[in-house]
């Protein structure tokens, strides 16, 4: 029991700490550009994390057959994944993207069909909740959505969810022989290569030049929300129950709009709580079918 409640306020930290990425990201995007923040975040997280997971013991070696399905998992749960989500965040609110992110669960339970799994009545109606908690955050009830000003911003994060549906498909073939910390791990150090000409072609930014608050964003993605939240939310799932443990995700959109509200000065409009609320249920329904 001791053991549990202190996995509790780890994943509460966990929480709070992914949350606060948003606003972090942000902030910096004021100085540096999309994916050039997304390069320097995991060029500082692959070899903290590699050094953490080497000294514990829990990676092994990959087979070259399986290099290509590691680059897939690279590219879609890394390179892309994070330039689209920091390019999202150039056009639409911290809140708004907290939320819409959650929409990669509707996509893996749609392209679940791959792996075998059924869409059942159950999810049909928990993605129909979803997607118009989706609608709601992204028009705010207004009829003319696609004249929104998020719009834009809105549209990239509900693709990275799909680009993350896509890394957990693909990854669910390759844990049937690997731990997920060699993947994550392989993905991470992947992912920032890849990222390299994303952040050529955007203008290659000099960090000398990068002011104390970029370097904080910086240093608080990789070393926080990279490396410690991946350490705590897998040590978290070795003690704890998987549905336990996913429900801290639902708290991410609260933690965000919150910290949004008072350090962006970002409104908390009706039709965003309600549309998250119907996102977060939808997706909750989803795991639990």
């Amino acid at each position: 029991m001791v053991s549990e409640r202190k996995h509790v306020l780890t994943l509460l930290g966990t929480a709070i700490v992914w949350a606060a990425s948003f606003i972090f990201v942000k902030i910096s995007l004021g100085e540096i550009g999309p994916f050039n923040l997304a390069l320097y975040r995991f060029l500082i997280a692959a070899p903290v994390l590699y050094a953490i997971l080497k000294l514990s013991g829990k990676i092994v070696p990959v087979s070259r057959r399986d290099l290509p399905g590691l680059v897939f998992l690279a590219l879609t749960g890394v390179t892309l994944l994070y330039a689209v989500q920091f390019l999202a965040l150039v056009y639409t609110t911290a809140t708004n993207s907290s939320i819409l992110i959650n929409t990669s669960a509707i996509f893996v339970s749609v392209l679940s069909f791959t792996v075998g799994e059924k869409l059942t009545g159950r999810k049909f109606v928990a993605l129909i909740l979803a997607f118009s908690g989706v609608v709601l955050t992204a028009s705010k009830g207004n009829l003319d959505f696609l004249h929104a000003e998020t719009l834009k911003g809105d549209l990239l994060m509900i693709f990275d969810g799909f680009l993350w549906a896509l890394y957990t498909i693909a990854g669910k073939r390759l844990l049937e022989r690997y731990n997920p910390e060699t993947l994550t791990v392989y993905a991470f150090a992947i992912g920032a290569v890849l990222l390299l000409p994303f952040a050529h072609a955007e203008g290659l930014a000099n960090p000398t030049t990068f002011s104390t608050m970029t370097w904080i964003s910086i240093m608080f993605l990789a070393i926080f929300c990279s490396v410690f939240g991946y350490v705590a939310w897998y040590s978290a799932l070795s003690a704890m129950e998987a549905t336990k443990v996913a429900v801290f995700v639902y708290l991410i959109p609260l933690f965000t709009a919150v910290m949004a509200y008072f350090t962006l000065g970002e409104d908390i409009g009706l039709f965003t709580v309600l549309g998250g609320i119907l996102i977060v249920v939808g997706v909750y329904l989803v795991e639990r079918s």
